[in-house]
């Protein structure tokens, strides 16, 4: 068996091809995983760490880890080889860093804790994206990610009641919450007053770009100076929100010199690490081009007046009318001209989240969700976040997506939601996955239930996520398929093939078991059923080729399960007997 030889070792052997990410050998990579999550918004922020405890040392911590052993085995059961990893910012910089050349000493010890959780993480085969978490920055407004110290607060901004932390709808802050809106233009502007701390005009937005960049020297520092092999990129900022400045001036300025300020501090560290730069929060809800000039894509379900979230909040939260008819346009100002994206550099990765938001009220509201509408809806949505990285020229990468579990068709919303994935071939991390979700508190962070674990760690739906997909691919991949009720899959590849096998995760506990047939236009296959890997090397005389899997009894495909694409090259396919 190939499987030691031909893993990746280290993230840091990979490079990015236009809007691919590639191993040592030319293979094409796919990454799916989920998003380690909702406890890291609490003291001591990390996502490894008993409720009860705001402090954590690394004897506890070690304990903890093996207390979740099963919990971390099942990510690599699921097929997952990425961790969207969140990070706190405040964890890092509880007070002004005097010396912005070094870390301050709770930086460190901080950061150690995070590499012990992700010693553990990549002992399992997963990749780490760190990201610097926020939400309405601050734990006082509902929110988390911001040190105390970074709020901005004067005499017309006094420190608000410090939240409960129970507000579902606490993203209407970024909308009605004057504090949170002032707090997060000072951090854009860089220019900071907070009387707490004595800080006027300091350059709050700096402080956090050279924290980051030290955070990357902290781990480009392991080994021996070659680096965290586990630490596949950074996200500096999460759900950046325009905060009352003018959304395409934001991007286009604000947003893009902070992006470019942190490719500067990170290389000075590593030239190796990816950068994960995300569009502003409500690119998602957008309509009209800067000006007022209507976006030449097409019409949006919202007036400008939703795009500004006044309509939309008053009529889908508070009154429950959804038009789930109309059209939804997309449009982001982040630059897309050559000249702008070179000074990215070569690593850059578009990072975009997706929550419906009919379905996000509709939660709200008790309202059932209206699948035939997404189903016909998500496709145009999506090809529109894959053309946002198309026309850039970046990978593109779904770091947050998912439902409320408790909804009554959350397995037919994930299953939407995967279909995407493989339509358009993405990257992604799914949120999230919780160690400590309760029965009261949910994923104990402003009620929110999305946890693919839920009370006692149970496992939720996790056979949805569970799909078969390439890991590493000989050939570029044009098609991936998977239907969730009959398991039939497909996967072609179109090009030059390159000497490494294209593996392929089939997730046999959960959809073949006890058997499964294979169908490919090559019959060199090994399976590796202790892994759950599929290991094929297509065809070189042929410029596309074709594997098919499913659970049949016999010989013969349903072709009638198969995407027209797939039926077409069944003649060119042949059982393969690999089997289990």
């Amino acid at each position: 068996m190939t499987s030691t030889a031909t893993n990746i070792k280290s993230a840091r052997d990979l490079s990015k091809d236009g809007m691919w990410f590639h191993d040592l050998e030319g293979r094409y990579l796919l990454f799916r995983g989920v998003n380690f999550a909702s406890r890291s918004k609490l003291p001591p922020y990390l996502p490894i760490a008993p409720l009860q405890m705001e402090n954590i040392d690394e004897s506890d911590l070690k304990q903890e880890i093996e207390s979740v052993k099963s919990e971390l085995d099942l990510l690599k059961k699921l097929g997952l080889n990425v961790i969207r990893l969140l990070i706190s910012w405040k964890a890092i910089e509880p007070k002004p860093n005097p010396n912005l050349s070094e870390l301050m000493a709770q930086g460190q010890k901080y950061l150690s804790l995070v590499n012990q959780i992700i010693d553990a993480l990549h002992s399992r085969g997963l990749y780490i994206i760190l990201d610097f978490h926020q939400d309405i920055a601050h734990e006082v407004y509902g929110g988390d990610g911001f040190p105390d110290w970074a709020l901005a607060i004067d005499e017309e901004h006094k420190r608000p009641k410090a939240s409960n932390l129970k507000d579902r709808k606490w993203q209407m802050a970024y909308m009605i919450n004057k504090l949170v809106k002032n707090t997060l233009a000072s951090f854009w502007k860089n220019d900071l007053t907070n009387t707490e701390f004595g800080l006027q005009n300091f350059p709050v937005r700096t402080h956090l770009e050279k924290t980051i960049g030290q955070t990357v020297n902290f781990f480009k520092s392991i080994n021996d100076g070659d680096g965290h092999p586990a630490i596949l990129g950074i996200e500096p900022f999460n759900e950046p929100h325009p905060a009352g400045i003018p959304p395409e001036k934001f991007e286009s300025t604000f947003l893009y010199q902070y992006y470019q300020n942190v490719e500067s501090e990170i290389r000075k560290f590593d030239d190796k690490i990816f950068l994960f730069i995300e569009p502003r929060v409500d690119w998602t809800m957008s309509m009209m081009g800067g000006g007022g000039e209507k976006s030449k894509l097409g019409p949006s379900r919202f007036d400008i007046r939703r795009t500004l979230h006044l309509n939309f909040v008053r009529d889908v939260m508070v009154d429950g009318k959804i038009d789930p008819q109309a059209g939804q346009q997309i449009v982001s100002y982040l630059p897309s001209d050559r000249a702008s994206l070179d000074k990215l550099g070569g690593r850059s990765v578009l990072s975009f989240h997706y929550y419906d938001p009919i379905a996000i009220a509709q939660s709200f509201l008790k309202i059932p969700d209206n699948m035939y509408g997404y189903a016909r809806q998500w496709p145009d949505i999506f090809a529109q976040l894959f053309k946002a990285a198309e026309q850039r020229g970046l990978v593109p990468f779904l770091t947050e997506f998912g439902g409320v579990q408790d909804a009554e068709l959350i397995r037919d919303y994930i299953n939407l939601h995967y279909v995407q994935i493989e339509s358009f071939l993405l990257n992604s991390t799914y949120w999230n996955y919780d160690l400590y979700n309760t029965t009261d508190g949910k994923d104990n962070w402003n009620l929110e239930n999305f946890s693919l674990l839920g009370p006692g760690r149970r496992p939720r739906n996790i056979d949805a996520i569970a799909r078969p997909y390439p890991l590493h691919s000989s050939a570029k991949p044009i098609l991936l398929f998977f239907d969730l009720k009959s398991s039939y899959a497909t996967l072609i590849l179109e090009g030059g093939i390159v000497d490494a096998p294209t593996i392929l995760y089939v997730p046999y506990e959960f959809h073949y078991s006890p058997e499964f047939r294979v169908w490919a236009t090559s019959q060199e296959i090994e399976w590796d059923r202790q892994n759950q890997l599929l290991y094929w090397h297509p065809a070189k005389d042929q410029s596309i080729n074709q594997i098919i899997i499913a659970k049949e009894k016999n010989e013969k495909i349903n072709i009638e399960r198969l995407p027209k694409r797939a039926r077409d090259l069944v003649e060119k396919t042949s059982f393969v007997n690999v089997l289990s």
